[in-house]
């Protein structure tokens, strides 16, 4: 080989390996610092197009999920209401049959019973009328859909809408004044088929709520295994990285030494000029 002062070919090929062996030095430092395998579209274009497209899905479901647990609580808080509705009815049904104490004239089961009677019943058009976050418990409007699924399917629960205070069972309970109860307006069936109206309500509210805890743990079981699925496409083996890193560094000082001997090789033609 020819021993050239304007071509050193040596520090040509050692510079060349010096380069490449800092980009992936470069390269492996990026992925351990960011955690990720694809940290651009040039390690993995089709890894990257599929991450996209799973991580999109992902955000969607956990917002599905949200939007559940969102129905979960309204059903949660509504069974509460009908719980109190129904200790309400109760009382009231017990107060009815203590009217039958012959020890009590009228004027004092009108003074105690009777009256107790009617703000129950006033307290049963209060509980009718509870709202959760401004969304009304009960009435002709109080029907919501929750989406269970995030798709184009757009599967869905329907959530019944209860409005006790159209239904003759709850109304023929409520009284308006204080003598009704003494003058048996509200019979024994009246008090009866409101206790069993109240105890239907929380069973088809308690199914719903049940039918939404199973949607959502579907949908968070598929958050899991899409997330998983994500992170063997995206994430970088620390183990793997962390080799890879100190080879590169090596790499790097031994290409980078190689250049500055192969710049003195050209000494030699030093010597011969002299």
């Amino acid at each position: 080989m020819t021993l050239s002062l304007n071509t050193n070919v040596a520090a040509s090929k050692a510079a060349l390996h010096l380069a490449k062996n800092q980009e992936n030095l470069n390269k492996s430092l990026d992925r351990l610092s960011s955690g990720k395998r694809i940290t651009s579209a040039a390690d993995d274009a089709g890894g990257l197009a599929v991450a996209m497209k799973m991580e999109a899905n992902i955000k969607g479901l956990n917002a599905t999920s949200n939007n559940i647990g969102n129905g979960i609580s309204f059903l949660q808080a509504r069974e509460g209401v009908l719980d109190q509705m129904g200790q309400v009815a109760s009382r009231m049904s017990e107060l009815h049959s203590m009217t039958e104490n012959i020890l009590l004239g009228t004027t004092e089961v009108d003074a105690t019973i009777g009256a107790e009677y009617l703000d129950l019943s006033a307290q049963l058009t209060t509980l009718m009328g509870e709202e959760f976050n401004k969304v009304a418990f009960f009435g002709a409007g109080s029907n919501h859909d929750i989406y269970t699924r995030d798709d184009t399917a757009g599967t869905t629960v329907a959530l019944t809408a209860l409005n006790p205070a159209a239904a003759t069972q709850i109304t023929n309970i409520q009284t308006a004044t204080a003598s009704d109860v003494r003058d048996r307006t509200v019979t024994v069936a009246h008090m009866a088929t409101a206790i069993e109206y109240i105890s239907s309500l929380r069973a088809d509210n308690a199914s719903e709520m049940s039918t939404l805890q199973y949607a959502q743990e579907t949908v968070n079981n598929k958050v899991t295994g899409l997330t998983a699925a994500l992170g063997r496409i995206m994430d970088v083996d620390i183990a793997s990285e962390s080799a890879n890193l100190a080879k590169q560094q090596i790499l790097v000082q031994a290409s980078a030494s190689m250049v500055a001997q192969a710049n003195s090789v050209n000494n030699a033609a030093l010597l011969l000029l002299q």
